[in-house]
């Protein structure tokens, strides 16, 4: 949900013992919003090959909300860093996937992984949105973004790592270009 077409968002993985205490914790202290299921496709162009950075930072991706279909475009920054603070996202909703497919397609632009997660969606005091995800194949996730940001993005991004400390996280592995990276890595494909 970027606002002014950016994002500022902090990614971890938990064990499923700490999935648990914060979404103990997130249920106390925020207002929840929705489950839901998520399926995206992600997309690279042969032509600019995504994947080529040790750390990916843009992604074009298919997204399925709700049997909705959106396009959406990240650029993280700094860009090729392991640890982006923000990025640049853009997207539009889809009326019709298959044609927009054969669209990618007639482009050159192929699909490399789909990410099939489940998501509790949760907000603390109009200031953050809490998502806890179990990604199917990855595990369990906190995701913890800035529903509104000033013009320091990087003071935005430690605001969303204290919030998340005091929820708990002791230890962060972040995910470094998200989880389609993660999942083409741990297929080996990156």
């Amino acid at each position: 949900m970027a606002k002014d077409n950016i994002e500022v968002e902090i990614k971890t993985k938990v064990s499923k013992e700490k999935f648990d205490q914060i979404k103990t914790k997130v249920e106390k202290i925020c207002k929840y919003i929705k489950s839901a299921h998520h399926i995206d496709d992600y997309y690279i162009p042969y032509h600019r090959n995504f994947l080529k950075p040790k750390y990916p930072f843009e992604w074009l991706s298919l997204r399925e909300r709700c049997g909705k279909f959106i396009l959406n475009y990240k650029c993280w920054h700094p860009k090729g860093a392991k640890n982006a603070k923000y990025c640049d996202e853009y997207e539009t909703q889809v009326t019709d996937k298959d044609g927009l497919e054969k669209i990618l397609k007639a482009l050159d632009i192929k699909r490399v992984i789909s990410v099939d997660k489940k998501r509790l969606t949760y907000v603390y005091k109009n200031k953050f949105e809490v998502a806890l995800d179990k990604v199917k194949g990855l595990g369990y996730f906190l995701e913890v973004e800035a529903l509104k940001h000033n013009k320091n993005l990087y003071k935005t991004h430690s605001e969303l790592m204290d919030f998340a400390k005091d929820l708990g996280v002791k230890k962060f592995i972040h995910i470094p270009g998200g989880y389609a990276a993660e999942m083409l890595r741990k297929k080996n494909l990156l």
